[in-house]
């Protein structure tokens, strides 16, 4: 292999490398921005789905609670819950 004799080639192979290295770092930047966005919109995406399953679950307990006293007063207007008299 042949070497290369021009004093300057390394300095100039270097700040090429140099270079090609600060390119291929600014462009991860490009794409946390990219990724930034994407957080943002994925933020409010999770928001909007927690506040609609906290309304959901809010509503099927209030379904549930109602459904009980329905039920309740139900026993209690065909007589179910009241004791029945013993015979002594």
């Amino acid at each position: 292999m042949a070497q290369n004799r021009d004093p300057a080639f390394w300095r100039r192979f270097s700040l090429a490398i140099h270079l090609d290295e600060e390119s291929k770092a600014s462009t991860p930047e490009k794409e946390v921005t990219l990724w930034s966005d994407n957080w943002i919109k994925g933020q409010e995406r999770k928001r909007k789905r927690t506040i609609l399953c906290g309304f959901l679950i809010f509503f099927l307990i209030a379904l549930f609670v109602v459904g009980v006293i329905v039920v309740v007063v139900w026993l209690n207007a065909h007589h179910w819950l009241r004791d029945t008299p013993r015979s002594a």
